[in-house]
C-alpha cells in the first residue's frame, strides 16, 4: 500500500533528497545508476532523505546501505533542484527533486548495493578531462568536491 502512496507523491511533489562527493582513495568517489531517474549516470551516492531522521544521519545511514562506506567529516555544499524527464514508476511526469548536497570521507571497503555499479574515482589530476562529460548538477557540485579533497 505504501508503495503505492510512492507513487502518486512522485507523480505530483518535489522529492527531498541528500547527496554526497564522498572522498575516497585519493579521489571523489561517483557511481553509475542502475535505476531512474539518474540510471546510467555518474552519479553521487545519496537519495530520498529518511523521515524522522536529521539529515546527516540520514545521508550516512543511506551511504552505509548503498556502498557500505561509513562517512566522516561531513560538509554541506549547497542545494540544488533536480529535474529528469525519467522516473522510476513510468508516470511520465518525470522525477522533481530538491537536493542537499555534501561533502564527507569515506571509511572502509567499498561494496556496492544492486542499485549501484561501476565505480569511478575522479582524481584532480584527471577532473578536467573528464569534467565535460559529466552530468551540470554533478560537475558544479564536484568543483567544489575536489578542492575539498585535495
Amino acid at each position: 500500500m505504501a508503495a503505492k502512496y510512492y507513487k502518486e507523491a512522485h507523480m505530483n511533489l518535489v522529492i527531498l533528497c541528500h547527496d554526497v562527493f564522498v572522498q575516497y582513495q585519493g579521489g571523489i568517489l561517483l557511481v553509475n545508476r542502475l535505476k531512474f531517474p539518474a540510471k546510467g549516470i555518474l552519479w553521487p551516492l545519496g537519495g530520498r532523505i529518511k523521515r524522522g531522521m536529521s539529515m546527516e544521519d540520514s545521508l550516512r545511514e543511506k551511504v552505509l546501505e548503498e556502498s557500505g562506506l561509513e562517512l566522516e567529516g561531513l560538509i554541506e555544499l549547497g542545494q540544488a533542484r533536480a529535474y529528469f524527464r525519467t522516473d522510476p514508476f513510468g508516470h511520465g511526469k518525470g522525477t522533481d527533486t530538491i537536493n542537499f548536497v555534501y561533502f564527507g570521507v569515506g571509511k572502509g571497503a567499498l561494496n556496492l548495493d544492486k542499485l549501484h555499479a561501476d565505480p569511478v574515482i575522479i582524481r584532480l589530476d584527471g577532473y578536467l578531462k573528464q569534467r565535460d562529460e559529466l552530468h551540470p548538477y554533478v560537475k558544479d557540485f564536484m568543483d567544489e568536491a575536489i578542492k575539498l579533497a585535495n
